[in-house]
């Protein structure tokens, strides 16, 4: 696959985060975002810099998403 396809897929789970509401949709959103990331950086589609970053804003939305659920 190439690097904008990863790209693309990454960007979709990560979409597809920000939509999810409940929990295990919730988490099964953030395990498929994750691992699309940790595939992509072990092809060397992405680097150590854009994994990092890609990460972090998925940590991100998943906080967000988990306070936005308890409220």
């Amino acid at each position: 696959m190439c690097r904008e396809n990863s790209l693309t897929q990454i960007n979709t789970a990560i979409e597809n985060l920000s939509n999810a509401k409940q929990g295990r949709s919730l988490v099964e959103a953030q395990s498929q975002a994750l691992s699309f990331i940790q595939a992509s950086f072990d092809r060397e589609e992405i680097n150590q810099v854009e994994k990092q970053s890609l990460e972090k804003k998925v940590r991100r939305i998943y906080r967000t998403q988990i306070i936005e659920e308890s409220t």
